[in-house]
């Protein structure tokens, strides 16, 4: 699960970390990149990436379909300005 956004209100955005921060666990996840200082080489990307490894994309869409995150989610939209980008996706097999 890859995801970008920028925040808008940082209070919102702490309440969406207390919900958020440490499901991904729950459903096999290991967050493997999360940075609120993003720099960009090309284009203009937002100020926040971060990059959860799940071990099958079927755990990515539990994790992203479960009524926690769900409620959690709620959170990140009131808290980030513009379109949040949320992937979901297979990497490379192993």
């Amino acid at each position: 699960m890859v995801i970008s956004y920028d925040i808008k209100d940082q209070a919102m955005f702490q309440k969406y970390m207390d919900a958020a921060g440490s499901l991904a666990a729950n459903y096999n996840g290991k967050v493997t990149i999360f940075n609120m200082k993003v720099k960009g080489a090309e284009g203009k990307p937002r100020s926040v990436f971060g990059m959860v490894e799940f071990p099958n994309l079927a755990d990515a869409q539990r994790f992203y379909n479960s009524p926690e995150y769900t409620a959690a989610r709620k959170f990140r939209i009131a808290a980030t300005k513009g379109t949040s980008t949320v992937i979901l996706t297979e990497g490379l097999p192993q």
